[in-house]
């Protein structure tokens, strides 16, 4: 993983499990990052509060391009009814061995979950560190 095209997103539960259940196969956000992402580090919110999965992601696209209808969210993201204009294309999920709790992501690198994101290079040590944990690819 290039640190630089990583992202540290949080993600609501319930959208983490239809993502790793292959039923949502796009992120939608309000933004876009500046740089070129290709990899999202996920941090589930509360009541959850780990990170357990990493996605590759393919190429952001801007509404009104269109995506495919097959996937939670897609069909309303192509009729603009979303407040969401972006859409991260989910490629590939990795789900980590151990997920990492909050407690232990607050204790060991001062993290604080991203209200909107966290470039990798900012927290390079945690990047490594999650990096480091087995994975297995599920989707």
């Amino acid at each position: 993983m290039d640190i630089n095209s990583i992202l540290l997103l949080s993600i609501k539960p319930q959208f983490v499990k239809l993502i790793a259940n292959k039923e949502k196969n796009y992120e939608f956000r309000r933004y876009k990052p500046k740089r070129d992402i290709s990899t999202i580090v996920v941090y589930t919110s509360s009541p959850t509060r780990e990170i357990r999965y990493i996605l590759d992601i393919d190429t952001i696209i801007k509404y009104p391009q269109q995506i495919d209808e097959n996937g939670i969210g897609n069909s309303d993201f192509n009729k603009g009814k979303k407040k969401s204009i972006y859409a991260y294309r989910i490629k590939h999920v990795y789900e980590l061995e151990k997920s990492v709790s909050l407690s232990i992501l607050k204790e060991k690198f001062g993290f604080n979950p991203p209200q909107r994101y966290i470039y990798g290079d900012n927290m390079p040590e945690l990047i490594k560190f999650v990096s480091n944990i087995n994975k297995r690819r599920i989707i």
